[in-house]
């Protein structure tokens, strides 16, 4: 949990005056330009991973509570969470998008205020609070000196783990979401800028091919599993200690390629040029770069400031922007040229430092300041990591996630609530807000850093947010889309099924909002197209007869994807004791 805001009256403390990554020093990159060997194979052995908490707790969400007769539960405001902005309703933070004056100073250079890292350097902190991710726990580690922002990353997982799986009779019982009156959990879709146009499909989608999870050791508890990458044939998919790419026809493996990992590195969700990026390694403290279509590692490389602990990397995530990709961890942080291996930026463990990365159209940086004042900056790689913009967020608030980069739409928190605004930026302002109240809207926040958002869909101009699912007084499912101006955060409109059923937010096609409504027990489910102007729904697809014996997106770590008229149903958590698993599953 991150630190208490400033008393009233008293400014936020910042760190040092630098506000930026330090430059890599002169010379050749650290790293070799020639590839290196693939990684070893599995059998690290490494302790059990804690598990991750559940969202009914662990991100701060209350259960939600049954509507009276005849009430409507989105038809009144929603009384606000602890929210900085209580007082105001959804509005424009500004009455126009205003641009930084001629003349005026630009803001501080680099992706961050950190600080290089030199040798003998303290790595690690004491137990902290909470801070802005709910990642899995790890086991604390003996004699660790002070200093760092994992003071309060460490304290996330140790808080959270406690509720999340209970192991009984040597199997997993996995927490839900919601409670009370929710008809059932719903799974959290992975939040988009942009969409794919429309390729042939059908209107009746069938159960095509799975591929089976591989079996997690009883001591490991659970390994996550990272990445789901597209090509024009391909599905690939991140797996224990391997990458693989499937044909999206077949379901035949096309590619193997080993990484080695302990179970819970990262992985960038945005490529560039069919080139995609990894960590791996006993400690997550390698990045890998390979080409999607081939499965050929173009290069590899050692983190900085390693020591040889298993914690060195904890709490990495990486994201691509064109051909730059950002790895940031515990304590400390780099930038690489996609292509070539070279390094462009490289921070440490300072005042103010990176705390999360977002990539695709734009790199934006979140910055933390002592995990009092948090920073959004879009920087431009090729300088260093030096910043467009800046933008400081209100005191009391954290910025926990990073929904689009283009335009750049965060998240912002507090230390009771890990979710209360959907905030648009623009030159450095805050161009709107949306004000998420108490237990009305969906956004979930995953473990694979910044950009792992669901529920949410950004485009140039719309923000669509998912209803959190309630039942009404006669026992039907209230779910449904609101989109939001991103100009000045006003609702456009609220789009719900006519038959009553849960809906979610999914991606974007051809200019349309696509969204799920999941298959369930006696429900065949189906994809609608939503109109971006008016809400009005349109099917696009549905489900064949017994597709939910293969569907089951009421597990956590379950989520939908669309790609080139497939339906992937695609896991990013395998768990000790689960013989059927799925790592994909696909319909066509």
């Amino acid at each position: 949990m991150s630190q208490p805001p400033p008393p009233p009256g008293n400014p936020p403390e910042f760190g040092k005056p630098s506000d930026g990554a330090v430059p890599p020093p002169p010379g050749p990159p650290p790293q070799s330009q020639a590839p290196q060997t693939p990684p070893p194979p599995p059998g690290y052995g490494y302790p059990a991973q804690a598990p991750p908490p559940p969202p009914g707790g662990g991100y701060g969400y209350p259960a939600p509570g049954r509507p009276q007769p005849g009430e409507n539960p989105y038809a009144q405001p929603v009384p606000p969470a602890q929210n900085p902005y209580a007082q105001a309703p959804t509005q424009a933070a500004f009455p126009s998008p205003q641009l930084p004056p001629q003349g005026t100073p630009p803001p501080p250079p680099y992706a961050s205020g950190a600080q290089p890292q030199y040798p003998g350097q303290p790595q690690y902190g004491q137990v902290p609070p909470q801070g802005p991710y709910g990642y899995p726990g790890q086991q604390q580690y003996p004699g660790a000196p002070g200093g760092g922002r994992s003071n309060n990353k460490l304290m996330i997982i140790i808080a959270a783990a406690v509720a999340a799986v209970l192991v009984i009779a040597g199997g997993v019982y996995f927490a839900t979401k919601g409670g009370g009156d929710d008809p059932g959990p719903k799974p959290r879709v992975q939040a988009s800028s942009k969409g794919p146009t429309s390729a042939p499909h059908s209107t009746q989608l069938q159960f095509g091919w799975d591929k089976p999870a591989d079996k997690v050791a009883e001591k490991d508890n659970l390994k996550t599993v990272f990445g789901i990458w597209f090509t024009d044939k391909y599905v690939v998919k991140g797996e224990i200690d391997k990458v693989v790419a499937y044909d999206e026809a077949t379901g035949n493996p096309a590619w193997t390629l080993p990484a080695a990992s302990r179970g819970d590195c990262a992985a960038a969700r945005d490529t560039y040029q069919n080139l995609a990026a990894i960590q791996y390694g006993p400690s997550c403290n390698k990045v890998m770069v390979f080409d999607l279509t081939t499965g050929v590692q173009k290069w590899s490389a050692d983190l900085p400031g390693g020591t040889g602990g298993k914690t060195d990397f904890d709490y990495s995530q990486m994201a691509v922007s064109g051909d730059t990709v950002g790895v940031d961890w515990l304590n400390g942080s780099i930038g690489y040229r996609l292509s070539t291996q070279a390094v462009l930026w490289q921070g440490g463990n300072g005042n103010c430092e990176d705390d999360g990365y977002g990539g695709g159209s734009q790199f934006v940086v979140i910055v933390n300041c002592d995990y009092k004042t948090y920073k959004v900056q879009v920087i431009d790689p090729d300088n260093h990591g030096k910043a467009k913009w800046t933008w400081t967020a209100p005191s009391g608030t954290e910025v926990n996630a990073i929904v689009s980069t283009d335009p750049v739409v965060v998240v912002l928190g507090t230390e009771n609530s890990n979710a209360t605004d959907v905030v648009t930026l623009a030159a450095g302002r805050m161009q709107s807000r949306i004000s998420l109240g108490t237990d009305k809207y969906d956004v979930s926040l995953g473990d694979n850093g910044a950009q792992d958002v669901h529920n949410v869909l950004v485009s140039k101009d719309t923000v669509y947010l998912t209803l959190r699912s309630q039942g009404d007084s006669k026992g039907q499912v209230l779910s449904g889309i609101v989109a939001f101006n991103t100009s000045d955060g006003k609702q456009k409109w609220v789009a719900k099924p006519e038959d009553k059923q849960d809906i979610l937010a999914m991606d974007f096609v051809d200019g349309q909002v696509l969204a799920l409504e999941p298959p369930d027990y006696d429900v065949p489910g189906q994809l609608v197209t939503v109109d971006p102007a008016t809400g009005a729904m349109k099917k696009y697809a549905g489900f064949a007869d017994g597709s939910k014996d293969h569907v089951d997106l009421s597990d956590l770590e379950n989520y939908p994807y669309w790609h080139n008229g497939h339906f992937y149903q695609v896991t990013h958590t395998v768990y000790e004791g689960n013989d059927d698993e799925m790592y994909l599953v696909e319909f066509h």
